[in-house]
């Protein structure tokens, strides 16, 4: 929504309704209503660039690119001006550069740079005594951080692991105002998880699908634990009330609404009263109910579950998009799959057989892009030669020799020739770590086979259109 991203714009500025409307000549009034939602932007304007250029000449420093790269997803050559950071800014607001499918390709490139990067397990390093006295009452953006910050420190001196249920669809500049803050909650969050507590997020569906994707994209290190489960209310809300719960059912609670994303002042009450926790847990169970699973994840835990699900989105019908480094097993021809067996010393053949006869008759009515690594650069590094998602049927120790590699690139080639419905494309931006399956109108895989397993499984059909048209538009890769 207009009003919340102007919000957490001017939030992370630093300037005030009174500095701006003075610097572009604008009833400062008038700024607070765009910021509170109670005025929206007028379809005409003629005061929208000038906003953005005086905001984009007031973040500047370091702390404050950092918090706007992690609010807009901004990068590269959109960073290299005042002028070039307005621009976007502007087409953010108004939500002309951000169509689902680029907030769906900001979630795929999130999870594939997590992916790639070095994993470090979440250590439970020493944690500051929780408060013994508690304020009730807290109030505005910096009563809701200290709040959110007792909820958390409370929980981290239990003993016991337990479900902590989380949601708010209230403006969240009280977490992205605050940069130090922002990176304390995230180190408590993960404590918190690493201490063995699960999560029940639901998460708010907007006017489309963008502040879903990027708030699923702001929480990938942690859905990648497998301790986070999320999921979404499918039905729009009128938007006037907002809420927040923060509900830890045998410690704490943390409770507060606001009209129309204002939050100045807002009341917080912080509960720890037994009694209270209870019925705001039955409260927050009821709202459960009526919501659905926003997606499956996995970890190393779950690869009966993976290949289950996988196989369910195979059977279904549509055409699909493959994008994995190396190509599939039912790409092989049946003399390289014999050669591997021989060398391996193991069964491929059956699974060969069975997911060849299942692809050979899937390209009759469907259509299949593949979408694999440019050969020329995985010839440079022939360590990532292995087959995708052997890991799902006991063939992880499967590799190509450079020679069977270009071999099967070329049966390939030909194949394609062969079958109408079968497109290879290659691509330099792959990601060795990300396999990315996309079947239209069915669902989405997103997964990552290297220890620590993590795998996406989504059906959501909105979020399924998103991450096709990214794919269809070129978006990715």
């Amino acid at each position: 929504m207009f009003a919340e991203k102007f919000d957490a714009l001017m939030n992370i500025a630093k300037v005030t309704n009174s500095q701006l409307g003075q610097s572009i000549n604008m009833n400062p009034s008038h700024i607070g209503r765009l910021r509170s939602g109670a005025r929206p932007l007028a379809k005409k304007h003629d005061y929208l660039s000038n906003i953005c250029r005086y905001l984009a000449s007031h973040i500047q420093k370091d702390y404050q690119l950092i918090a706007l790269q992690k609010l807009t997803g901004i990068t590269g050559e959109s960073l290299s001006s005042v002028s070039s950071i307005a621009s976007f800014l502007e087409n953010w607001l108004l939500e002309t550069n951000q169509p689902s499918s680029n907030a769906a390709a900001r979630l795929i490139s999130g999870f594939s740079r997590i992916a790639s990067a070095k994993t470090t397990s979440m250590v439970n390093s020493e944690v500051p005594d929780a408060p013994t006295k508690y304020s009730e009452h807290l109030y505005g953006n910096a009563g809701k951080r200290k709040a959110v910050e007792q909820f958390f420190l409370m929980i981290l001196q239990e003993t016991k692991p337990q479900t902590l249920y989380i949601f708010s669809d209230e403006n969240m500049s009280w977490l992205y105002e605050d940069t130090s803050f922002a990176q304390r909650w995230a180190e408590l969050f993960t404590k918190v998880i690493a201490k063995g507590n699960r999560v029940k997020l639901i998460h708010t569906v907007s006017r489309d699908m963008n502040e879903m994707l990027e708030a699923v994209t702001r929480f990938i290190p942690l859905y990648m634990t497998g301790a986070i489960e999320p999921y979404v209310y499918p039905r729009l809300r009128d938007g006037l009330f907002q809420q927040t719960m923060f509900i830890a059912p045998i410690t704490a609670a943390v409770i507060s609404s606001s009209v129309q994303l204002d939050t100045d002042g807002m009341l917080n009450i912080f509960i720890t009263d037994k009694s209270a926790i209870s019925a705001l847990n039955i409260e927050f169970n009821h709202f459960l109910s009526l919501c659905k699973p926003l997606m499956r994840i996995f970890t190393e835990h779950n690869l009966p579950d993976i290949r289950q699900s996988i196989e369910a989105l195979s059977a279904q019908g549509g055409d699909t998009y493959l994008c994995c480094t190396v190509p599939p097993l039912f790409l092989m021809p049946k003399s390289l799959v014999q050669e591997l067996s021989d060398a391996y010393e193991m069964d491929i053949l059956s699974t060969w057989d069975r997911t060849h006869r299942q692809f050979m008759a899937y390209v009759k009515q469907h259509r299949l892009t593949i979408t694999l690594f440019e050969p020329k650069l995985a010839m440079l590094t022939p360590n990532i030669l292995r087959l995708p998602m052997g890991e799902l049927y006991g063939l992880s120790e499967i590799g190509y020799s450079t020679g069977q590699y270009l071999e099967l690139i070329q049966w390939i080639n030909r194949l394609e020739s062969k079958l109408p419905n079968l497109s290879i494309r290659y691509s330099s931006k792959l990601t060795d770590n990300t396999i990315l399956y996309i079947k239209e109108g069915s669902g989405v895989i997103l997964a990552k086979m290297e220890p620590p397993v993590s795998v996406f499984s989504i059906t959501d059909p909105n979020i399924t259109n998103a991450f096709w048209d990214c794919m269809d538009k070129g978006l990715l890769y």
